[in-house]
């Protein structure tokens, strides 16, 4: 069983679950920082039925002209989180500190998942002390020393593994995680899915 906690099909972020059955398909809706825009009808119907998690949501300094809106937006969506009681899918550049603030000053106790992470060790680790997840995904690619150094300090159940845009296979990012870990597939599939598994004690309608 294999957890793709981060892809996306047709421009909508979903989390997708494959095994030898086939895959399962679970919708995540949000505001991009990149499109602050974006309108979504935020229905009762939808959020009891639809929405597995909110996402992909954040902050990105790499726009600093739309920073403050960002801002708003994010604290938005994270009232939506808690509210709903849907984890949610973070995309963040530049704005660890930022990020971390936000989840102290808004109280949030929902699960994040830190989306396609490839800032340093030291800045994992202040995530982490907040109970934040980590997915890695294009990062064990471009640069296997930076990589390997996260895996060896990230905590196994705190990891999670993506394709994101990249039109990879997600049995392939398992593989190349475990190349970089020592650690089995099959390891990396147990481990990942129980994480996901916590996911979904916090959200009732998480996977249907």
């Amino acid at each position: 069983m294999f957890v793709d906690i981060h892809t996306h099909i047709d421009n909508q972020s979903v989390i997708k679950i494959v095994d030898g059955c086939g895959e399962r398909i679970l919708t995540t809706v949000g505001v991009h920082p990149w499109e602050l825009d974006r309108h979504f009808d935020w229905s009762e119907a939808e959020w009891s039925n639809e929405v597995s998690a909110i996402g992909e949501v954040g902050l990105d300094k790499a726009h600093r002209d739309t920073f403050g809106q960002q801002q708003e937006v994010f604290a938005q969506m994270i009232k939506l989180s808690e509210t709903y009681r849907k984890p949610v899918i973070i995309h963040c550049v530049r704005a660890y500190s930022e990020l971390i603030a936000m989840r102290k000053s808004t109280k949030a106790k929902m699960p994040w998942v830190i989306h396609g992470f490839n800032g340093s060790v030291e800045t994992m680790r202040q995530l982490l002390k907040h109970d934040m997840y980590i997915s890695l995904g294009e990062v064990l690619y471009r640069n296997e020393t930076k990589a390997a150094e996260i895996l060896k300090n990230l905590p196994v159940e705190r990891l999670f593994l993506e394709t994101d845009v990249s039109g990879r296979e997600i049995k392939d990012v398992y593989s190349k995680a475990a190349a970089l870990t020592g650690w089995e597939v099959g390891f990396l599939c147990k481990q990942i899915f129980e994480n996901y598994g916590r996911l979904e004690t916090t959200n009732g309608n998480i996977g249907g």
